[in-house]
């Protein structure tokens, strides 16, 4: 196959995983934006609970993570009732951690005033992770039902379930949010203000419509999922087999979620307006991260069909990597130039503004290498190579992101600018790392991961 077919085919599965994931960020864009033009309290809560419950789902996204390889490859070899297998167990597996994944996470919060969090900001956070308590399980049954399909090739009911999911979580999460103010548009129409007694529930409101939501997603795709069902003996790994396989996976995404969900805590301790102009910031970046995201995984799906195929995943790995790179630079020139602007969507209050405008402008430093590392992650991922992206995740992170983000931000005293730029410097060794180790693992045939797992 000539490199533009295979560049043709990563777009085609690229581009419909790319604006689902765009959907999905959305959906915690939207809940930033109207939390934020309400309350910087409730801001600052909400940010704060997302960045604990994001980085204790990493093992629950690793494995959702980890059925890429396993349908991907099965597919790749031409047994699609050992791929349907794997999606079962996945979902079983997915259950085991959903519940302790909750009651860390409460408890974490719960305990950050006796860290210098500001008490109004934990009770915000504490609300919203109650409301958002669906979620644990149900946004990781759906990622797993999202990468079933991604591995056959159907990127459009996803795309589908959350678009809607998106329309619903917006107008419920206004009137949840607001209350009976989120009606007052509706004063210009009938000729007097509307009162329907709804109580503006602020964090707690965006936290329930995002469970209702994200219960939404996941059963829009049960009816696709079952299609694909393959009758035939489970040959799959079983559901702590994939446990045991999704730890690595996990860890990895722990260490790099987790060194942003730290920074947000020290930025918690600069104050509600720094933490909330964090948050602003941190979502811009992870919205166009999104593309970068599809291209991973459209690039761990057809690295998974070689595998399975039996040859060399090269030319697909690599082209995907260069594609997410090019990509991010879009997102760069748009934090460049329109900082003011993409900021002003989010909050009203100056003091938030000036802080986040700073932020974006460094993230668009660190988008080119940002598309570099998440590809080379996906290709890794669908060659079965869990164990290197950790240390890698690991040592660039936590060896450097973060020490050079405290010396910076609190040391010296830069504050949230200096906080990110020691984050920055993290994702330019990582990116090197990983991309580094498929151009080195990707030289001859690879081994595929069923191979390397008992059932």
């Amino acid at each position: 196959m000539k490199a533009p077919g295979e560049l043709r085919e990563l777009g085609r599965l690229a581009f419909p995983i790319a604006i689902t994931q765009f959907a999905l960020m959305a959906l915690s864009l939207v809940d930033t934006a109207i939390v934020g033009k309400s309350s910087p309290i409730d801001l600052a809560g909400v940010s704060l609970a997302r960045s604990v419950l994001f980085a204790l789902s990493a093992f629950g996204i690793g494995i959702a993570i980890v059925l890429e390889p396993l349908a991907s490859q099965a597919l790749g070899s031409k047994e699609p009732d050992r791929a349907w297998g794997a999606f079962r167990n996945t979902l079983r597996a997915a259950s085991l951690i959903a519940v302790p994944t909750f009651l860390v996470s409460y408890g974490v919060v719960a305990v950050m005033p006796s860290f210098g969090v500001d008490a109004r900001v934990v009770r915000s956070a504490l609300r919203f992770l109650v409301g958002n308590c669906l979620t644990t399980y149900f946004f990781v049954a759906f990622s797993v039902s999202k990468t079933f399909l991604q591995a056959h090739g159907k990127t459009t009911p996803a795309l589908v379930a959350v678009l809607l999911a998106n329309v619903f979580n917006y107008f419920a999460c206004l009137v949840l949010v607001r209350g009976d103010a989120a009606l007052a548009p509706l004063a210009s129409v009938v000729g007097h203000e509307v009162k329907l007694g709804l109580p503006a529930l602020g964090s707690l409101g965006a936290g329930i419509a995002g469970s209702i939501s994200t219960l939404l997603m996941f059963f829009a795709l049960e009816f696709f999922t079952r299609r694909e069902r393959a009758l035939g003996p489970n040959l799959a790994p079983a559901p702590l087999a994939i446990v045991k396989l999704a730890l690595p996976l996990g860890a990895q995404v722990l260490a790099e979620i987790g060194v942003f969900s730290v920074a947000g805590f020290l930025c918690a301790r600069l104050g509600p307006s720094v933490l909330a102009a964090h948050q602003v910031a941190l979502g811009l970046a992870s919205f166009t991260f999104m593309g970068g995201l599809g291209l991973a995984g459209a690039t761990s799906v057809l690295v998974g069909r070689a595998v399975g195929e039996g040859r060399s995943p090269r030319k697909e790995g690599l082209i995907g990597i260069v594609a997410g790179g090019v990509f991010m630079l879009l997102g760069t020139s748009i934090f460049v130039f329109f900082p003011d602007v993409l900021v002003s969507f989010f909050t009203d209050d100056p003091e938030v503004s000036k802080v986040a405008i700073s932020l974006v402008r460094l993230a668009a430093i660190f988008q080119f290498f940002d598309g570099i590392q998440v590809v080379s992650a996906g290709a890794l991922r669908g060659a079965g190579d869990f164990r290197y992206p950790f240390l890698a995740n690991v040592g660039a992170h936590w060896a450097v992101g973060f020490p050079m983000a405290f010396v910076l931000g609190i040391v010296f005293k830069q504050g949230a600018p200096g906080i990110w730029w020691g984050l920055t410097m993290g994702l330019v060794c990582v990116a090197g790392l990983l991309a580094w180790r498929f151009e080195r693992l990707s030289r001859g045939i690879i081994v595929r991961l069923e191979d390397q797992t008992p059932t």
